[in-house]
């Protein structure tokens, strides 16, 4: 275990865990499979600027996170929690602190500063973040193109 909060415990996620944290991505609206789900997993925790955690109450999955490292050019390098989810049913238990404070460990021994993005609409997230300890820094949109696959060139 990662870490022991009161009645929780977290651990580093695995692709067994894929089921349920896609259960608790639906929750929020997020439209993932298992199986893509589980290609995630792989990828982040073969990665090494990335990492995900779940959180267990009861031995059930009611939780999890993923924080990254990143660069830019126009800042000093930052981490970020890529996403975090508690289950609607576990909301108030401690849960989404107890990750926030992984990530606070994760990325206390990679940088100065830890960065989290909500979408303007979940106000409860808001909420919880500031009273996490985050400030609000900026607001700001988000602009996607989707684009066609190119296959790698030969060598």
């Amino acid at each position: 275990m990662i870490c022991m909060h009161m009645d929780i415990s977290i651990r580093k996620v695995t692709e067994m865990d894929a089921q349920e944290v896609c259960a608790l991505s639906l929750q929020l609206g997020y439209k993932i499979t298992a199986a893509a789900t589980a290609r995630a997993i792989a990828e982040i925790t073969a990665s090494a600027v990335d990492d995900a955690f779940v959180a267990l109450h009861n031995n059930r999955v009611v939780g999890w996170l993923h924080v990254f490292y990143t660069l830019r050019m126009e800042s000093a390098p930052f981490c970020e929690i890529g996403g975090l989810v508690v289950d609607e049913n576990a909301r108030g238990l401690g849960v989404g602190k107890a990750l926030v404070s992984v990530a606070k460990e994760w990325g206390s021994h990679r940088t100065a500063s830890l960065r989290v993005r909500s979408n303007v609409v979940r106000e409860a997230a808001h909420a919880f973040y500031l009273s996490a300890g985050f400030s609000e820094v900026k607001s700001q949109k988000v602009f996607k193109m989707e684009l066609s696959p190119v296959s790698a060139p030969e060598k």
